[in-house]
């Protein structure tokens, strides 16, 4: 797909306007472009619009061009497509210029338009609220062909829950919601139980992480599914590990998460752990001090480690590991963000841990891979200050102790973060009675949409080829999501 650059017309279509014209054919010429056309001719919201060119047996060759740049060139028929993203970027009406050419070097052109209106970002497409049992929305990834959320639905016993929307409508394909008791088999996997994390294979299947049971009995799962929701696989890990994230990465599914050591009081460590498409363990890691960076030693295992999520960074070639810490400094014990690094067979190439620089205690939720950066979402405090939201930017060795952004919103952490066509980023920001869904573009400009969306608890999001991106959690006591436009 390519856009087109340039500054944007500002014009607007008049009434009656046709889309295309006739060509006009140059002194002498033997070709002849019949109709030239764009489907559609307009464009109401971001996708794509393909022009259309029906020409005679002796066109060799044809040149799109617009303002009087070569667009594409080649044989017939035209392989080209206009991809509107934004409002801001791509409102306008385009004039298009074909020429076509014989073999003895004859010309002809015609001309077509495209008028593009979009909505403005953030305004809402689509909304979807589960109406049976109460319940709420953990994890979200767009498929090639539907916007899958996961989460937890009680009708009656709570149960790790899955539903596959359509990305257009938001409405919940035949056969969902699909609960954890329909798919498994598995005496293990009892209630109560709930999803955490979701991603969509090379395979394009979908795997889900959950916890099962509550307290400190709880014990982790993961579950690889078909995009019919047949089983293809399943693993129950052991009592006192839980799962918090998961992620694809080339021929591998990738879990986090932590270990219980010590139940009086309750202690942790990571836990990273990642399998074959076929379900096999690869590798397992416990993730605990003394970090790559640190000064201090953990001599008895008191200071937690706990992974919050996973992305695989391709350019990279690195699985990202990002979450919270406790640290030990200046005779006390603060809770810090982390990085940390692994190659795909599971050794540690790096790690970071906040130094305090903008608060006295700070952490990571999520994260995401951006224009070839890894972008990691959190929050800051100061003391016993309210938490306010951070956006990390993380160098090459996962160090997000530089670019940043701090938003002034009390009382709020970003719990998910996505990035879309236009590498503009969508942020669910949330505390437990207020929740916000960002726009912004780096790390120094105003938000580009800052929706209060009152009622809701917000949990995670994601983007689709096309820049619509969906927010998810709850809206009351029922699971809901909302797509909004690029």
């Amino acid at each position: 797909m390519q856009t087109v650059t340039g500054e944007v017309p500002t014009t607007t279509p008049g009434p009656g306007e046709p889309s295309s014209t006739t060509s006009e054919e140059l002194p002498g010429a033997g070709p002849e472009i019949m109709s030239f056309l764009f489907e559609p001719a307009v464009l109401n919201e971001a996708g794509t619009a393909q022009p259309v060119a029906v020409v005679s047996a002796d066109v060799v060759e044809l040149t799109l061009e617009h303002e009087g740049v070569e667009l594409w060139s080649g044989p017939p028929p035209l392989s080209w497509s206009f991809a509107a993203t934004s409002s801001a970027a791509s409102d306008g009406v385009y004039t298009f210029v074909l020429t076509a050419r014989d073999g003895e070097g004859q010309a002809t052109t015609a001309q077509a338009k495209l008028w593009v209106s979009l909505p403005a970002s953030g305004t809402e497409k689509c909304v979807f609220e589960e109406d049976a049992g109460s319940g709420w929305l953990t994890a979200v990834e767009y498929g090639s062909d539907a916007l899958v959320v996961a989460g937890a639905l009680a009708k009656p016993s709570l149960e790790a829950t899955l539903w596959r929307l359509d990305p257009n409508s938001c409405q919940p394909q035949a056969g969902y919601p699909w609960a954890i008791s329909q798919w498994t088999a598995s005496p293990l996997v009892m209630p109560p139980s709930q999803a955490v994390g979701l991603t969509i294979d090379e395979l394009g299947r979908m795997a889900i992480a959950a916890n099962l049971g509550s307290g400190l009995a709880r014990r982790p799962y993961v579950a690889v599914l078909s995009p019919q929701g047949a089983l293809e696989w399943e693993h129950v890990g052991p009592v006192g590990e839980t799962y918090s994230g998961i992620a694809a990465a080339p021929g591998r599914i990738v879990v986090v998460g932590e270990k219980l050591v010590n139940e009086m009081p309750p202690q942790y460590d990571g836990l990273v752990e990642s399998f074959d498409l076929e379900g096999t363990l690869l590798w397992s890691d416990v993730l605990a001090a003394p970090l790559p960076g640190d000064d201090w030693d953990d001599q008895f295992n008191s200071f937690d480690e706990h992974p919050r999520a996973v992305t695989w960074h391709e350019d990279g070639n690195v699985l990202v590991v990002v979450g919270e810490r406790h640290v030990f400094e200046n005779n006390d014990k603060f809770v810090r963000a982390f990085s940390a690094q692994y190659n795909a067979n599971g050794a540690v190439l790096a790690a970071w841990t906040s130094s305090g620089l903008d608060s006295s205690d700070d952490g990571l939720s999520t994260a995401t891979s951006c224009g070839g950066s890894i972008v990691a979402g959190g929050w800051v405090q100061d003391g016993n200050t309210a938490r306010t939201p951070a956006t990390r930017w993380l160098d090459v060795m996962g160090n997000g102790g530089g670019k940043r952004r701090l938003d002034a919103l009390k009382d709020t952490s970003i719990r998910g973060i996505a990035c879309d066509r236009e590498e503009k980023f969508s942020a669910a920001a949330s505390n437990d009675t207020a929740a916000f869904a960002l726009g912004f573009r780096t790390s120094d400009d105003p938000f580009v949409f800052k929706l209060n969306l009152a009622g809701t608890t917000l949990n995670a999001t994601d983007c689709d080829t096309r820049g619509f991106c969906v927010v998810t959690g709850l809206k009351g006591a029922r699971a809901w999501a909302r797509v909004h436009h690029p």
